[in-house]
């Protein structure tokens, strides 16, 4: 089945691989995405998701730079797709903070800072533990007076951890 247009209509949809390019946060960001391209009228279309992971890349890197900056801090928050009374909520602190920190009136607060990266770098892992365990802190469980613990989960579990591991993996390039 061939794809038509949306501008001119016609039958001449062609695959690509285009160089987009993004600034934020005073450095340029450059991909290889995928598009399609019209041959009759030279419309370049790029579908919204490759934009979002374009986007969740420059997060991570920005994460994994520990870049603190109101624009940054500010990019971080929105590629998770968090609201200001979200994050707020999970920092503990007033969404003021969170404001303040976004228009530049206050330094961005260096835990905070640290808190959203690992939730941008557990977003793109497929990994939640940070935000488990602040979500936790907010509604702590009750833990029995006696635990018993199975260390041998046959590969189950924790994927047995050693000495020397780091404790997450680096990101895979996507």
């Amino acid at each position: 089945m061939k794809k038509t247009c949306e501008r001119c209509g016609r039958d001449a949809i062609l695959d690509i691989v285009i160089d987009d390019s993004t600034e934020v946060c005073g450095h340029s960001f450059t991909a290889s995405m995928p598009a399609t391209r019209c041959a009759a009228c030279r419309q370049v279309v790029v579908q919204a998701e490759q934009v979002k992971r374009f986007e969740r890349r420059i997060a991570v890197e920005l994460a994994k730079a520990a870049v603190r900056s109101a624009d940054g801090f500010r990019f971080l928050r929105t590629v998770l797709e968090m609201a200001q009374p979200g994050l707020a909520e999970l920092l503990d602190v007033p969404v003021e903070y969170v404001h303040y920190w976004e228009a530049g009136k206050w330094p961005v607060d260096p835990r905070a800072m640290a808190v959203l990266a690992s939730l941008t770098l557990g977003r793109f892992d497929g990994q939640h533990a940070s935000l488990d365990c602040l979500r936790v802190l907010r509604m702590p469980r009750k833990l029995s007076a006696k635990v018993r613990l199975h260390l041998d989960d046959g590969g189950q579990g924790a994927k047995g951890w050693r000495f020397g591991d780091t404790p997450r993996k680096v990101p895979a390039t996507a």
